[in-house]
């Protein structure tokens, strides 16, 4: 269990907090045999996880949304299909719901990676989830940072 401080993103409550797990956590928390609902995933017979994810599946690539303001005025593409501007009043209800949420979890998993493969472009991307194998998925898809460059991920 880690000790992070996820107050700053508006998430406190009483859960655990696994910061950077590795493979063979997120492996024994998405079997374990507890799990209920959407956290539950299953061994198949080769080996792998899977999971139900409801009827929401796959990429929803018409669902992008930014906030549009000063700064992403002129340096988005907005076509009205692809990048959709919505309200800061719209963002701000959907991310109070999420730390609410997450506020209520028993496990959170806080996942530091990096977007981008060029070291001198690339953005640092935090993931805060509360099911193992949405940390797993995320550690799959994104850039993992070295030892080093956690210790200084700040």
């Amino acid at each position: 269990m880690a000790n992070l401080d996820l107050s700053k993103y508006g998430i406190t409550g009483d859960f655990e907090i696994f910061h950077n797990p590795s493979y063979e956590i997120l492996f024994q928390h998405e079997t374990d045999p507890s799990n209920e609902g959407f956290e539950k995933a299953k061994l198949t017979k080769t080996g792998a996880t899977a999971v139900y994810t409801g009827k929401f599946t796959g990429r929803s690539p018409k669902d992008k949304y930014f906030v549009e303001d000063e700064s992403t005025k002129e340096n988005l593409w907005w076509d009205g299909t692809i990048n959709r501007p919505c309200t800061k009043e719209a963002f701000n209800y959907c991310k109070d719901r999420v730390t609410a949420q997450l506020s209520k979890a028993k496990k959170i998993y806080v996942v530091d990676t990096y977007c981008g493969t060029n070291v001198d472009t690339r953005m640092k991307v935090r993931f805060i989830v509360e099911v193992a194998w949405q940390a797993h998925f995320v550690t799959n898809m994104f850039i993992q940072p070295s030892h080093y460059e956690l210790a200084h991920y700040g």
